[in-house]
């Protein structure tokens, strides 16, 4: 592509970004207005700004076809880019539109190399560094964890790219060892992967209550929890949009988030 179409492109799609209603153009907007990740995360009510540096990514890969190498990053900035595609695809120009289905190949292609490359094995062993040192470092919280599928493959992914994906997590608060029983579910053979940390949630107050009361809510909500034999009582079909927003309510802050173990590629 010449550099004038190129130029020409870029500028439709900065004009779809103008407009677009999801978080992604919220932050785009937020950036191009010169606030920072802190300030963005703020005026939009979240505990932590590692959304933002995500969700630049993702409309950075859009806009200029630089695109991500990480494994997670190149997974969810398909979906990103989809979505984005078909949101604005009645006011893109028919070149611009050509320019996202090839980033769309691309990420395709790119995810599909990466699975027999090593890549994503190479991804699981920093979460589970990061997992294990959390863990060492004994913070008193509330933990996520899920199993490195789940995460990778939702078990009810959104029709909508604008709304969150529900997988299985397993929510406890640390002095109740949920990495112990994670391990004796694995020994019986209940749990194929080692778990990855998702969410380490901090505060005041009454852990064991506030963690009973997320889960009383979740069960209201319809996030249906497993009731397995051996899987427990602590895993719902959920996502991390919902656990965030109900952490923040309770007064509890973010101190570690899975993007914190991921490379943004």
């Amino acid at each position: 592509m010449n550099a004038n179409l190129s130029k020409s492109v870029q500028e439709d799609i900065r004009a779809a970004f103008e407009v677009d209603e999801t978080r992604m153009g919220q932050v785009w907007r937020s950036t191009q207005a010169g606030k920072s990740p802190a300030e963005i995360a703020a005026e939009l009510g979240t505990q932590t700004s590692n959304f933002v540096n995500k969700y630049l990514r993702f409309a950075r890969a859009i806009e200029t076809g630089d695109l991500p190498s990480a494994p997670t990053m190149i997974r969810e900035c398909t979906t990103a880019t989809i979505g984005f595609l078909r949101r604005h695809s009645a006011s893109l120009s028919p070149v611009a539109r050509e320019a996202l289905e090839s980033r769309i190949a691309s990420l395709r292609e790119a995810g599909a190399r990466l699975v027999d490359s090593g890549a994503e094995e190479i991804e699981d062993g920093e979460v589970q560094r990061k997992t294990r040192e959390l863990e060492q470092a004994a913070v008193s919280g509330i933990y996520v964890y899920t199993l490195p599928h789940y995460y990778r493959h939702p078990v009810a992914p959104s029709a909508e790219d604008t709304l969150a994906d529900r997988t299985l997590m397993k929510i406890g608060k640390s002095d109740s060892d949920v990495i112990k029983r994670f391990n004796e579910q694995r020994r019986t053979t209940a749990l194929p992967e080692d778990p990855w940390l998702l969410r380490v949630y901090c505060g005041d107050g009454d852990m064991y209550a506030i963690e009973q009361s997320i889960h009383g809510l979740l069960r209201a909500a319809d996030h249906r929890q497993s009731i397995g034999r051996s899987s427990g009582t602590e895993w719902f079909l959920t996502s991390l949009r919902l656990l965030d927003a109900l952490a923040a309510d309770k007064g509890l802050s973010i101190r570690f988030a899975i993007d914190d173990a991921m490379g943004q590629g």
